[in-house]
């Protein structure tokens, strides 16, 4: 045939195998795809569906997103790599697309992206034919790698493009002739248009944001690229190869670097100040490592539900996957020098994913860069799926060329490999953890098993039968075992859109900017519109998915940890795992924790036992708590708010704060004596002082005696004000709380009583929201100012008993100030966006303007037009000096970290479009 007629014909073939593999994608991953099914689980749902929102919100008010003040009490959004915002395959889906669907799409669009690339790769790298090439990219695309990384959405886009760069590093060593020649210098002759799109495609990597992704696809690269040059030098003594091959895969690296560096430069600025500054510590660098008895069970296909402490340790390609990969080891000995680079690439991954539990990892993780500032080394997985991809890639094609002559030894080889396989993933399971396999995994592993050694041994008799026998048992067990991880657990799409009544109180909250809130709800209650719930979505989900609704629906309810950022409501607290929080909000923590309580991905919730001292709060602009019922009680059919409390010594007094209109005939009280063993049985160990307005106080003993005490008086009356104060002589009086009740009818009003601050339950449904009145001022004034030397002393300041943030700051630089004023200072913020923050202030002496949004490089001050410096305040704040008067302050956000990013990635645009506009010959690279 004319090779005229063969190239269309070819490009047909292969545009309907592409299509196939993109296919089987979308049947794979429908329920998010075709049937508009959300993601409610694990990262997906408390962390990128916030961030996309808050991106899509930027990108059609066509702003560009430079400050997140609604996380941590205020963070760089753009600078967090993990937000991908200068991705460019994200602007389109975020400018078209609402979050949800826009990230939905990405996931898809990506998996087919890496299916493109793997088929690619497996073509022209390893020269296979399109069945051979096809299974490369099956394998990889849907394999459990990949899918158990759907959720971690970033790393998703990153590895995506990791088959490419090994297809354009083989096009850069070699354009024309196969690796195997070791006579020529595979990395002679480096074709310019392959450079080029390697470091395109390392600066897209780059962008998309997992910083740990890009360090892993760099180093595969190198070990792919380089590890049979450094072999070959070993041997031969000749290191000129292995020196241009290294250079050119270093300028790559750089070129996509400067391409990548307007999101790099912020990044690493943040890092600096992040809680990655130093490293992490020790023991986060070796966690999630695979350990030795969990081995055998992540690489095996699994059939029931991933536990999410392994989510990491998924990386089966499946039985027939593994059968395949024995035929090409075994019969391909033509191939052998091709196997080379992708056998290095599975053999590091397996290797470096044993973390804690390789001895040889742990001098890395304790010295060297990269392995010392990333966590969880199960990730090098990715290596060993790809490699194990590529060699199912090259027994599919060796059976369908019918070069595959497989030896009953080897089929042997294989049942008893697989039996062990099999035998210590139950038993490792068992020993490791205690945990078991259920039947009907044992019994997947069975099936495949059988079947993979039916068709190996139908090899050598019906290769064409046996190779497409093989392939179509891979794709069912990979679809099989995708079944069983969180994406098939996708639920409908009101988990993420629907707004939950606590949500819509805090929208509702007013003031500019609105306070901010802190939660220390669990997530083990059950909403209160759960039959609704079951009896609406119920026939169409399934058991797990409708598990993910409810589970949803409480993380809505209490704000947790980062959908405060999705609905606009600025919180305290935040959560992230990469270069968040600021060093410096895990120090300020210690002001109500323990250093080892402390958290270092930012969450305060599942941290916090009691409710931060209300100084705290108040510094925090902290104008609400949300708190969840679990720990309150119905005590003889009345309801007792049991949140807050107070523990009062002799002489000590506490009042409800707020008082409801509630006519009521008595009130009843929680109580006991803690260290009042001694007291008689008729001692008075408080007063109870009930005022009824007009002048008329009712007062009652209280006495020990039984946990719930009614105070009883004798006309129906509206109390206004009720205070409890300690008699005891000895021991202590805690209140737990207490209720207004009118026995007539048997109502009931819960009231909030405390030692601690003043609060107001504004809100109670399935949680309880409370205002608190206390809270400062987003900015205030003060007149006395002190400077501590390093972080250490200023928080020993802040902690001092005498310390009260509404009067006094403690200041990393600047003057120390003691002055007061006779006048009520008048603070107002005008203007609040999250780059810019304007305010009018009228000052009766000189002082600090607290603004309790974090300090960070990039903010600029003026006062009254003129240039000021800030000051960072109360170890994370910002703080600005004023003298007495009218004035007007404004904070602008312009990091100049962006500015010297975007010029970086300018000249390298720049360069590329030179050098790919130049006529200059491939070898003229390596003198650039």
């Amino acid at each position: 045939m004319p090779s005229c007629t063969r190239r269309p014909l070819n490009f047909i073939r292969d545009f309907g195998a592409i299509a196939l593999l993109w296919a089987l994608v979308i049947a794979c991953f429908w329920k998010i795809t075709l049937a508009g099914r959300v993601l409610a689980g694990g990262d997906v749902f408390t962390y990128f569906y916030p961030y996309w929102a808050e991106a899509t919100r930027a990108i059609r008010a066509a702003r560009l997103p430079l400050w997140n003040p609604y996380l941590f009490m205020g963070v760089p959004f753009l600078a967090n790599s993990q937000v991908g915002f200068f991705y460019p395959l994200n602007w389109l889906l975020w400018l078209l697309l609402p979050a949800h669907r826009s990230l939905h799409l990405t996931i898809a669009l990506h998996l087919c992206l890496a299916a493109l690339n793997g088929y690619l790769w497996g073509q022209s790298s390893l020269r296979l034919g399109r069945a051979g090439a096809w299974t490369v990219g099956a394998t990889f695309a849907l394999g459990g790698y990949l899918g158990a990384q759907v959720e971690h959405v970033n790393q998703l886009q990153g590895l995506a493009w990791l088959p490419l760069m090994l297809f354009l590093w083989d096009k850069i060593s070699d354009p024309s002739a196969p690796a195997e020649q070791e006579t020529q210098s595979p990395i002679s002759n480096p074709d310019k248009a392959a450079f080029i799109g390697l470091a395109v495609v390392i600066g897209l990597v780059l962008l998309a944001g997992h910083t740990q992704t890009a360090f892993i696809s760099l180093v595969g690269v190198a070990i792919y690229g380089l590890g049979p040059t450094l072999w070959r030098a070993v041997r031969q003594r000749e290191w000129g190869a292995l020196a241009r091959g290294a250079a050119l895969l270093a300028a790559a690296a750089g070129l996509g670097a400067a391409l990548a560096a307007v999101q790099l430069i912020p990044t690493w600025e943040l890092a600096r100040f992040s809680v990655r500054a130093g490293g992490l510590p020790f023991k986060e660098r070796v966690s999630f490592s695979l350990s030795p008895f969990y081995l055998a069970r992540a690489l095996l296909p699994g059939f029931e539900a991933v536990p999410p402490e392994h989510i990491e340790h998924v990386a089966y390609v499946s039985v027939a996957g593994l059968a395949l990969a024995t035929a090409a080891t075994s019969s391909l000995k033509s191939q052998i020098s091709n196997l080379k680079s992708p056998v290095l690439l599975l053999a590091l991954g397996l290797f470096l994913s044993l973390g804690l539990y390789n001895p040889l990892y742990l001098p890395l993780a304790r010295y060297v860069p990269g392995f010392a500032h990333f966590r969880v080394p199960a990730r090098w997985l990715t290596l060993y799926a790809l490699g194990m991809a590529a060699l199912a890639g090259w027994g599919a094609d060796g059976s369908i060329r019918q070069r595959a002559r497989i030896g009953w030894r080897a089929i042997l080889a294989f049942a008893v490999a697989l039996a062990l396989l099999v035998g210590w993933a139950v038993l490792g399971v068992r020993i490791g953890e205690g945990g078991r396999v259920s039947w009907t995994t044992v019994a997947g592993w069975t099936a495949g098993g059988v079947l993979a050694l039916v068709l190996l041994a139908l090899i050598s008799r019906a290769p064409r039968l046996a190779a497409t026998g093989l392939m179509l048992l891979l794709i069912s067990e990979l679809f099989a075992a995708g079944c069983s991880l969180p994406y098939n657990r996708a639920t409908a799409p009101q988990a993420f859109t629907s707004l939950r009544p606590a949500i819509a109180h805090l929208l509702a909250g007013e003031g500019s900017p609105p306070a901010r809130f802190i939660s220390m709800s669990d997530i083990t209650f059950d909403p209160g519109d759960m039959p609704e719930i079951e009896i609406i979505y119920g026939p169409q989900l399934s058991a797990d998915a409708l598990y993910d609704y409810i589970v949803a629906a409480k993380h809505k309810e209490v704000l947790s940890p980062n959908l405060p950022l999705a609905f606009g409501i600025p919180a305290v607290d935040g959560y992230d795992g990469g270069v968040l929080p600021l060093a410096r909000y895990v120090t300020l923590q210690r002001l109500f924790l323990s250093e080892e309580e402390a958290s270092m991905d930012g969450r305060l919730r599942e941290n916090l036992t009691a409710i931060p001292a209300d100084r705290w709060l108040n510094l925090f602009n902290a104008g609400y708590v949300i708190t969840d019922k679990l720990h309150d009680a119905w005590l003889d059919d009345v309801f007792y708010d049991l949140q807050f409390g107070a523990r009062l010594l002799e002489g000590e007094s506490a009042t409800v704060s707020y008082v409801p209109q509630f006519e009521g005939t008595a009130l009843g009280l929680v109580v006991h004596v803690e260290g009042g063993a001694s007291l008689p049985d008729d001692a008075v160990i408080g007063l109870v002082e009930v005022g009824f307005g007009a002048g008329l106080t009712r007062t009652f003993d209280l006495r020990p005696g039984e946990p719930v005490t009614r105070l009883r008086w004798s006309e129906p009356a509206v109390p206004a004000a009720i205070a409890v104060r300690a008699t005891l002589p000895q021991g202590e009086l805690v209140v737990r709380g207490a209720s207004l009740i009118d026995e007539r009818t048997g109502g009931f009003q819960s009231l909030v009583i405390s030692d601690q601050g003043r609060y107001r339950l504004a809100h109670s449904g399935d949680v309880k929201i409370y205002e608190n009145p206390g809270a400062l001022g987003r900015a205030f004034l003060v007149h006395e100012a002190v400077v501590a030397a390093d972080d250490e002393e200023a928080l020993a300041l802040m902690q001092s008993p005498t310390f009260d943030p509404a009067t006094t700051v403690v200041l990393a630089g600047g003057d120390s100030l003691s002055r007061s004023s006779s006048r009520s200072p008048v603070v107002r913020v005008t203007h609040y966006a999250p780059e810019r923050v304007e305010i009018e202030l009228q000052a009766g002496a000189s002082g600090y303007l607290i603004l309790t949004d974090a300090w960070y490089p990039g903010w600029r001050a003026t006062v009254d037009g003129e240039p000021a410096p800030i000051h960072r305040a109360d170890l994370l704040f910002r703080a600005v000096a004023v003298e007495a008067g009218q004035h007007h302050v404004v904070f602008a956000f312009r990091p100049a970290s962006l500015r010297v990013g975007a010029g970086v990635s300018l000249a390298g645009l720049a360069f590329i479009t030179a050098l790919a506009l130049s006529k200059a010959k491939r070898s003229d690279i390596m003198r650039r």
